[in-house]
């Protein structure tokens, strides 16, 4: 059975309450300790590549999109393998209201490569897109079904990156070289987010903008919550403070 968290506030992404009696540590942006961060991404990475084999798998309703998607949105999943659809794991697409045809277009967490084939069909033959993604399960499955997208949508414009987002400098990716940047709750699992946001205004293009879906609690998470690692790998224990922005 799914837990079901209760929402206070809800714009692009999903949030939570955490108890008053809980005590915050420091900044939601940046989670200290280099073992912390080697042992989080560990446990994140197994968890997206082991544990979670389908959306069905998840232990809570926070790594979900609460409503449908736009007919436009929509049409372009009908077009999806069915097994990239199937282990999509976001809270929400965001992307711009405006036509992207031609543009360059950066995926952070793409994991089974969905929304990087949304955008792909966006953006069109003369657009390009680039999923970022530190799981070797997510990527295979993105990059098994790349010739399946190319024949069915009649180009190529895809590719993918191993790596983490917290050092997308060493992906060799062109600084001011992207239209848009989106991620799709993907973010909170990152321990230094100060350091992603710092990465995506150095690739972005002047007047690119960064579109991204999250989890958002209403205080800073307690240390005994961000030790828990299904917590964290459901996006609620890596969750952004909305005061820190």
């Amino acid at each position: 059975m799914k837990l079901l968290l209760p929402a206070i506030f809800v714009s692009v992404g999903s949030a939570f309450v955490i108890p008053s009696s809980q005590q915050p540590v420091g900044s939601s942006l940046k989670v200290a300790s280099d073992l912390f961060v080697d042992e989080t991404r560990a446990s994140v990475s197994k968890y997206y590549g082991e544990e979670l084999q389908g959306s069905d798998d998840l232990k809570t309703n926070a790594c979900c999109t609460a409503g449908a998607p736009p007919k436009y949105i929509q049409d372009c999943i009908n077009n999806i393998h069915p097994e990239v659809v199937s282990r999509y794991y976001g809270c929400g697409l965001c992307l711009p209201q405006y036509p992207l045809e031609g543009a360059t277009v950066l995926d952070l967490g793409s994991g089974s490569g969905r929304d990087v084939y949304i955008a792909s069909q966006l953006v069109g033959p003369k657009g390009k897109v680039v999923g970022v993604d530190m799981t070797d399960e997510q990527l295979e499955v993105a990059n098994k079904h790349l010739d399946y997208h190319s024949e069915k949508f009649g180009f190529s414009n895809v590719e993918f990156k191993k790596g983490y987002l917290e050092n997308l400098a060493d992906l060799n990716l062109e600084a001011g070289s992207f239209d848009v940047i989106i991620s799709n709750c993907v973010i909170n699992l990152c321990t230094d987010k100060e350091a992603v946001l710092k990465e995506c205004l150095n690739l972005l293009k002047p007047g690119g903008e960064l579109y991204f879906s999250d989890v958002y609690a209403n205080r800073r998470v307690p240390k005994v919550l961000q030790e828990d690692e299904v917590l964290w790998g459901e996006c609620l224990s890596g969750a952004l403070y909305w005061n820190d922005f």
